[in-house]
């Protein structure tokens, strides 16, 4: 884990309360900024981190940190490296031309006793990898402008983000210098010399999407629905219209999203308690034959002493005890604090250029508008099924940093593993969870 830095100047919300007044929680809709900065104002919790960074994960070094390190002397971290820094041998591209293999405990080399980094304490940030330096932050080009989000799978970035009201109106210097810049994601959708999603109007549809994740006319799980059916009519979008085009269908399906008609077809949907219980136990296996990490299998723990109905019960009753726990404990607790989970979907629109996907790393696949809509529908379900579990097992004694756990320990063990994204889908595709239908059986209420 990396030392706390200096603070840079920034006109942040991290740190307020997370119990103030929520209808005071929505600022003027033209105040929201088109480009998120709110991930420059993020400082490290360094040695009081209760989940340190610095393990589970094989560290990609760029050619010129590489050679670098390699001229550590051998009492300055030297040994270490000529260890545990080797080159990539499958892809020597610049940027993943060397790598920082983990110690047999799981650890980075240099992580410290005093879970500090040793590099930084010894040669300062500028010889930090990409990834340590940018971590937790993720940083996008969206319109040739550069935007960070924050990793939830960082503790102190999931408070920073979602116990912090309006969160994305902290205006910060994204260049400041304080960490590296030379990692960053791109708009997904060109192929070959043809696009097939049209960016001249992502700004317009991600600044929709939030709109939606923000109206409090409706519960979440209808604007959740709602966006998927905004998200399928996106996919039909013909990208080779002119930009004046475009934005009139955009306007038109904006129109549409206040229809009574959309909203009565939302309505009719169907719920499914049981097969929602069932899906959240068949996500959470593929998570556990990718061996978590302690916390996460704490997490699931208390998901499954919440919802399990006492001995002897019949199987019903476990169904009966999940839908006590979230009309009972989990509903009482969102109600009174709404931003949470707005926060975290709107972070996950900004992080993954949602409804767009991103691309710029090796695990990078092209999906299709609708497919990124369930692959975030699916995750926002499933997390939220495990803290409505979570609040049954604590019951009156639910917190904010209940919240925090379980939404960080999930987002470290699925969201930075694509193998766990791709028997997701699998699993989804083969119980026939793939639509709106399926989506509105995990959601609903």
């Amino acid at each position: 884990m990396m030392e706390i830095s200096e603070q840079s100047t920034c006109a942040s919300n991290f740190g307020s309360s997370a119990h103030a007044d929520s209808a005071n929680s929505s600022v003027d809709k033209a105040s929201r900024p088109s480009h998120p900065t709110y991930a420059a104002a993020f400082r490290c919790a360094g040695p009081s981190c209760e989940d340190p960074c610095c393990g589970d994960w094989d560290i990609p070094l760029d050619k010129n940190t590489y050679e670098k390190y390699q001229q550590f002397p051998s009492k300055k971290l030297g040994d270490t490296v000529s260890q545990f820094v080797i080159v990539n041998q499958t892809d020597q591209r610049e940027q993943l031309y060397g790598q920082i293999l983990r110690t047999s405990s799981g650890s980075c080399p240099f992580f410290g006793a005093d879970h500090l980094c040793g590099i930084q304490k010894e040669y300062g940030n500028q010889l930090l990898s990409a990834s340590c330096s940018i971590y937790p932050r993720s940083l996008s080009i969206v319109e040739e402008r550069l935007e960070g989000a924050l990793s939830l799978s960082c503790p102190e970035a999931a408070r920073n983000v979602l116990l912090t009201m309006d969160f994305m109106h902290s205006v910060c210097n994204i260049n400041s210098g304080d960490f590296r810049t030379d990692n960053f994601y791109r708009l997904a959708g060109t192929q070959g010399n043809s696009t097939v999603k049209p960016h001249s109007i992502f700004l317009p549809i991600r600044k929709m999407l939030i709109d939606l994740v923000m109206d409090r006319s409706r519960k979440l799980p209808d604007r959740l629905l709602m966006i998927g059916h905004l998200c399928k009519r996106l996919s039909a979008m013909d990208a080779g219209q002119s930009q004046t085009t475009l934005l009139s269908n955009l306007c038109d399906l904006g129109d549409a999203s206040k229809n009574p008609l959309v909203q009565a077809e939302i309505n009719r949907l169907p719920n499914d308690p049981r097969l929602r219980v069932e899906t959240i136990f068949g996500l959470t296996d593929i998570v556990m034959r990718h061996e978590p990490s302690s916390r996460f299998q704490e997490i699931f723990s208390s998901f499954v002493a919440g919802i399990v109905a006492p001995a002897g019960s019949s199987r019903r009753s476990d169904i009966e005890t999940f839908l006590t726990a979230e009309r009972d404990y989990y509903s009482p607790f969102f109600e009174a604090s709404p931003f949470i989970l707005e926060n975290y979907l709107i972070n996950y629109i900004f992080k993954y250029l949602f409804p767009y996907g991103r691309s710029g790393s090796d695990s990078f696949i092209p999906q299709g508008i609708f497919t990124e809509y369930l692959q975030m529908t699916t995750q926002f379900a499933w997390m939220n099924g495990l803290l409505i579990g979570t609040a049954g097992h604590h019951k009156d004694a639910f917190n904010n940093e209940h919240v925090v756990k379980v939404i960080q320990s999930f987002s470290r063990a699925v969201e930075h593993d694509p193998n766990v994204h791709r028997s997701m889908h699998r699993y989804i595709s083969s119980h026939n969870l793939h639509s709106l239908l399926g989506m509105a059986i995990m959601l609903k209420h």
